[in-house]
């Protein structure tokens, strides 16, 4: 029975293709030489890295070329692990193939390509790797493309704004653990995709806030049993009302305190799904335990429409751990 169970193990994950591709692209505000030279350049990686946010001060050593073929950098860090990343063919502002070799947590080779194209004064740029999973991991392989996938939507979002700071892009903030108080609240459910979410988001607050006369708080959307990954969700936007709010058709909640991992996101509300999705990938990696049993909360201490740019808006993501 010990032998049984190992070698069926063995078995199943032999039967299991290992090899994954993941792929995004994004038209960067500045022409296709500028971003090349920065793509290039490994020393501007630490800059817009989506993996790199959550260990600022991971160990990086470049090699002395390290803007040209076989060029290299390597990253040392206790929570994104270990590992290198070079430059195997580079053609100058059209594409770049790198190798990146994982060495900690888990040991794998995958290659890696950019490619540029010239759209005046912007450049669509495409990022893609491919390879496969150790033996031993080949049934994460079908999770490589949602996943890794948000990390490079991220990264290219992030790229955006260290190129052109003027462009729409977020930025990251992981404030840290926070108690959060008991408050009351007025809500409209919404449930479903993100697309319907957003549609709902604005009128539900202004209906909300006309409603309590004054009597509230920062407007906040509440997500129960949130996943960063799911398609569809079941949340309340709402708004918390003080003792002296007056009757009205919306029945008073309650809403129950406790530890949550604060972290703010600066930009557009469109980028607040990647804003979670960086928000549990740090929990995860800094082995903070969720507490699955609580909301996820989404504070907006800006709204669009009071500023005049996208990323001037400030929203605070709170997530609730044990």
């Amino acid at each position: 029975m010990v032998i049984a169970i190992p070698l069926a193990l063995a078995i199943y994950l032999a039967t299991l293709d290992g090899r994954f591709r993941v792929s995004r692209s994004l038209e960067i505000e500045a022409p296709a030489e500028a971003v090349f030279a920065a793509i290039v350049d490994f020393k501007s990686w630490p800059q817009w890295s989506p993996w790199l946010i959550h260990e600022p001060d991971t160990a990086i050593v470049y090699s002395n070329d390290y803007q040209q073929e076989e060029g290299y950098y390597t990253w040392d860090g206790k929570t994104v692990g270990a590992g290198k990343v070079s430059h195997v063919k580079i053609t100058p502002h059209s594409s770049i193939d790198q190798q990146i070799e994982f060495k900690r947590p888990f040991k794998s080779v995958n290659q890696i390509s950019w490619k540029f194209e010239n759209r005046g004064e912007r450049t669509l740029v495409s990022w893609e790797m491919a390879g496969s999973m150790p033996f031993l991991f080949r049934f994460m392989a079908r999770r490589m493309e949602p996943t890794i996938g948000r990390d490079y939507e991220l990264g290219l979002a992030l790229f955006n704004g260290y190129m052109n700071n003027a462009a729409a892009h977020p930025a990251i903030s992981f404030v840290g653990a926070q108690l959060l108080e008991d408050f009351s609240y007025w809500s409209i459910p919404c449930n479903g995709n993100l697309r319907q979410l957003e549609a709902a988001r604005q009128p539900a607050i202004e209906t909300l806030t006309a409603a309590a006369a004054g009597n509230t708080g920062l407007a906040l959307t509440l997500y129960h049993q949130f996943d960063p990954l799911a398609s569809d969700y079941q949340t309340e936007i709402a708004i918390p009302i003080s003792d002296s709010a007056p009757q009205s058709n919306y029945t008073r909640r309650g809403f129950k305190g406790g530890s949550y991992f604060h972290m703010t996101l600066q930009g557009d509300h469109g980028f607040i799904p990647l804003g979670w999705y960086a928000l549990s990938c740090h929990c995860r990696m800094q082995r903070i335990k969720l507490d699955k049993s609580r909301p996820a909360l989404e504070i907006y201490h800006t709204a669009p429409g009071d500023v005049r740019n996208s990323n001037q808006i400030v929203t605070a993501l709170y997530m609730p751990i044990k």
